[in-house]
């Protein structure tokens, strides 16, 4: 016999890098079935042992992006309350305009979650957005009503004409802001998809947040200080 033929599978190309040889594989899937589907690749790739597998792309970047902004967030807040600590030189105070802030990003995480867009680059960059513009909302009402305070005004009274001087700038303040936005929920092109969860985040949190500032924030107020 002049010719053995014999048959075989093998890769068509092989990549090489600082870990060695490696095949990648593209996997298109939602964010939800990832974890699922990356715990099924291990248990098949277990089943032989002249093969491993690592996960990479797009999904652990963004992920780490987002963790990056979290503690940017937080720091951003840790600031901000000395910074007004120092302003309104109490300790109480600034935990009460900040806590606009908590209540704001539960609603627009629960939004998010009721239009079926996930926590990604673009809506966390929203939440830092709206974060720094509904927060401003709080700090002059609350220094509105310690003015009226100081003037020998009641509590509750101040509490009310605090509230009514700032109803027409918060009120105005938020329409503006969410009106210029509004186009950009029009998902006619990729751009325009792309930007669609940073201004769904920041409409969300700019609705939720003026009616947060007109009430939520003076009833805690009044709470704290009535029995002063």
């Amino acid at each position: 016999m002049v010719i053995n033929e014999t048959k075989g599978e093998d890769f068509k190309k092989l990549y090489s890098g600082s870990g060695g040889d490696y095949y990648p594989v593209v996997i298109d899937v939602d964010d939800a079935d990832v974890k699922r589907v990356m715990e099924t690749v291990e248990e098949v790739v277990k089943e032989d042992k002249d093969f491993f597998v690592t996960f990479t792309g797009e999904y652990f970047s963004s992920r780490e992006t987002i963790r990056e902004l979290i503690v940017i967030l937080l720091v951003a807040i840790s600031l901000l309350y000395f910074i007004l600590a120092a302003q309104f030189e109490s300790i109480i105070q600034p935990l009460i305009i900040l806590s606009e802030i908590v209540v704001d990003i539960f609603f627009v995480l629960f939004g998010l979650w009721i239009f079926g867009e996930s926590l990604n680059i673009m809506s966390m960059i929203g939440l830092v957005v709206m974060s720094g513009i509904i927060i401003n909302d709080s700090i002059l009402k609350v220094d509105t009503i310690n003015r009226l305070r100081k003037h020998g005004m009641p509590l509750l009274k101040a509490v009310f004409t605090g509230g009514h001087s700032r109803l027409k700038p918060i009120i105005m303040t938020s329409l503006t802001t969410i009106l210029a936005i509004a186009p950009f929920l029009n998902r006619v092109d990729m751009g325009s998809d792309l930007q669609y969860p940073l201004s769904l985040s920041i409409i969300i949190g700019m609705s939720v947040g003026t009616i947060v500032s007109l009430f939520f924030i003076p009833l805690i107020y009044y709470v704290i200080y009535r029995k002063h």
